[in-house]
C-alpha cells in the first residue's frame, strides 16, 4: 500500500512542478491548485492511516504549499 501511495504522490508532484513551470492563465493556475488540494489530502490521510512514516524522506519533507509560490 506504501507503494503505491508514494507512486502516486511522486507522479502527482512531478506533474505539479511541470506544470508550474507554465502557468500563465487562470485555468492553468487552478489546475496547479487542485494539484496541491489533492497531494495535500493523500499526505494528510496517509498520517492519518498511520503509513506517513513508511513514505520516503523527500515525500515526508514535502511542503506542497510550494506549489502556490
Amino acid at each position: 500500500m506504501e507503494n503505491f501511495i508514494e507512486d502516486i504522490l511522486n507522479q502527482l508532484i512531478e506533474e505539479a512542478n511541470e506544470l508550474k513551470e507554465s502557468a500563465s492563465d487562470d485555468f492553468e493556475k487552478g489546475k496547479l491548485f487542485g494539484y496541491y488540494h489533492t497531494i495535500s489530502n493523500i499526505l494528510s490521510q496517509s498520517v492519518a492511516f498511520g503509513v506517513f512514516d513508511k513514505l520516503s524522506k523527500n515525500l515526508q519533507v514535502y511542503n506542497p504549499e510550494n506549489l502556490l509560490e
